[in-house]
């Protein structure tokens, strides 16, 4: 069964992310913590959700390199904004990277090390200078990898960032589009089964991405958005559409759908429980 459109086309913005050095404690050397960055860094690239300027490549910025050091204060950071902000950027990453080691075990079957990682990331809104959140990441026990020497341990851990980034870009960098299109709907045709949205290939959208839906309504003389929904991505169609199928509340958004009432989807993260999943599958591969 296919459904008319109601809904214009929404384009969807990328948002100009900086991201600058990391700092690092006493016990992390700098050229681990380089390396962690190096992970983050490419690991965000390769999702394609936010356009990412690496402060090194910026020369204005890399004349200040001298200030990255473990005493910089969030102030200090914040008064780079300026700087950053000049070079078409909306949000800042920062970097504190707490430990990177590995823990000695031994088993029946022979001693092994497990990576032990312990970082943090801190997203600056550019625009105001205010902080957007903090977010911790640890990898250790089932979820630190092995290797059979401790620097084999830490690399192999460092995997893990894939997995983590994947959320936090979710999370602080959501993407807002609209439903566009019905597809399909049930055999009364009063829950929706699959419909189109207006995010594609340009708004990094990719087969698996997961998304909340909310309906758009006055509440009290103010604009409120109700969640009524969840969607996952089936396949990418074109740069500004995608394919989804619903998970989630069929019914409502269908509901919504047919009275002509604004439906918008949003990125958002995975409960993390299906990551926890695959890490611990990874670690005893």
């Amino acid at each position: 069964m296919i459904f008319a459109s109601v809904c214009a086309f929404a384009s969807a913005q990328k948002s100009v992310v900086i991201i600058d050095y990391f700092t690092n404690s006493p016990s992390v050397s700098k050229s681990d913590a380089d390396l962690l960055r190096a992970k983050v860094i490419d690991v965000i690239n390769s999702i394609n959700r936010v356009n990412l300027i690496d402060v090194e490549s910026e020369s204005t910025l890399t004349l200040e390199a001298s200030r990255r050091n473990s005493e910089m204060a969030l102030e200090d950071k914040t008064a780079r904004a300026g700087v950053m902000k000049t070079l078409g950027a909306n949000y800042a990453i920062y970097g504190s990277v707490n430990k990177m080691d590995a823990d000695y075990k031994t088993s029946d079957s022979g001693s092994y090390y497990v990576g032990n990682i312990a970082y943090s990331l801190t997203v600056i809104n550019l625009e105001n200078g205010t902080v957007t959140g903090t977010k911790s990441f640890t990898y250790t026990g089932l979820t630190g990898n092995i290797g059979s020497t401790k620097n084999e341990a830490v690399i192999s851990t460092l995997n893990r960032v894939e997995q983590s980034m994947d959320n936090f870009v979710n999370e602080y960098f959501k993407l807002n589009g609209t439903i566009v299109e019905m597809k399909e709907a049930n055999k009364k045709g009063d829950q929706a089964k699959s419909l189109y949205i207006s995010l594609g290939s340009d708004s990094g959208m990719s087969k698996g991405q997961l998304l909340e839906v909310f309906e758009v309504k006055m509440i009290a003389g103010k604009e409120a958005e109700l969640i009524v929904g969840n969607l996952k991505v089936e396949e990418v169609v074109a740069s500004d559409l995608a394919e989804c199928t619903v998970t989630k509340g069929g019914k409502e958004i269908m509901t919504a759908f047919r009275a002509g009432n604004e439906l918008r989807v949003k990125t958002r993260k995975d409960s993390g429980f299906t990551s926890f999943l695959n890490g611990v599958a990874d670690t005893f591969k």
